[in-house]
């Protein structure tokens, strides 16, 4: 089936698919308010040629890749904490003249279409856009897929797992890092969600009586609910670089 890149300055009409795409590929709470959430649209409107998208024939959305140019100065000390300051950083400050790197916070492939090798054809465009303008490559909090599975195991250790072929062991981690991305370190509170607990206990079905730790579907990491009546999810990611240019073979 051929596909067609485009993007949201060319296409805007795609928008409102771009949003139920990350929708349908992330757990309902994911989207609740935090400082990166307020702005997510913000980033469509100031960096709408950083909005990627591959349609079908039909003009269908099948993937969409999201992100913005940004300042770094290629050490690991001095990444942001994540997908929250990125986009406070992004949408409001000015716009980099001569952007450093871009930072990618979100690939979103359709679920009829996984394992097409769209989201890897996405992140190579990045790349290779990267290249003419943002010197440092790509940088990528990237959220792994398969952690939810394990949420009482630290990000550090998850990210170390290895299979028995030596190849890593997340899925969406392995595809990063077989493209050539190198691993730069963890970012422990990437996005924060603090809710009333009464919010989360609607989600989750069941009352959340008191302070401690709570499984959540779908999160990489535990609620943990104060006395305060509130409870927090925050969401550790894994920063990884591709250098600009093509994807290594």
């Amino acid at each position: 089936m051929a596909l067609t890149l485009t993007d949201l300055s060319r296409d805007p009409w795609l928008l409102p698919e771009v949003d139920a795409l990350i929708g349908a590929n992330m757990p309902a709470f994911m989207s609740w308010e935090s400082p990166g959430n307020w702005r997510w649209h913000g980033m469509y409107d100031r960096y709408a040629e950083h909005q990627l998208c591959l349609v079908d024939g039909a003009g269908r959305l099948v993937a969409a890749a999201n992100g913005l140019p940004v300042h770094w100065d290629g050490t690991t000390s001095s990444l942001p904490s994540g997908s929250d300051e990125v986009l406070v950083r992004g949408v409001d400050r000015p716009p980099p003249d001569r952007p450093d790197a871009v930072c990618m916070l979100s690939v979103s492939v359709d679920p009829v279409h996984r394992a097409a090798g769209h989201a890897e054809r996405l992140l190579t465009e990045v790349r290779r856009r990267a290249a003419r303008h943002a010197p440092r490559g790509v940088i990528i909090p990237v959220r792994p897929t398969r952690k939810p599975l394990y949420p009482l195991i630290p990000i550090d250790e998850y990210a170390a797992w290895r299979r028995p072929d030596g190849r890593c062991f997340d899925p969406w981690l392995r595809t990063h890092l077989e493209l050539g991305a190198r691993q730069l370190g963890i970012a422990r509170a990437s996005l924060v969600i603090r809710q009333p607990v009464a919010r989360w206990a609607e989600f989750l079905g069941h009352p959340l009586p008191g302070p401690g730790e709570h499984l959540l579907p779908g999160a990489l990491v535990p609620l943990r609910v104060t006395a305060d009546d509130h409870g927090t999810y925050t969401e550790p990611n894994v920063w990884v670089h591709h250098p600009a240019g093509p994807a290594a073979p």
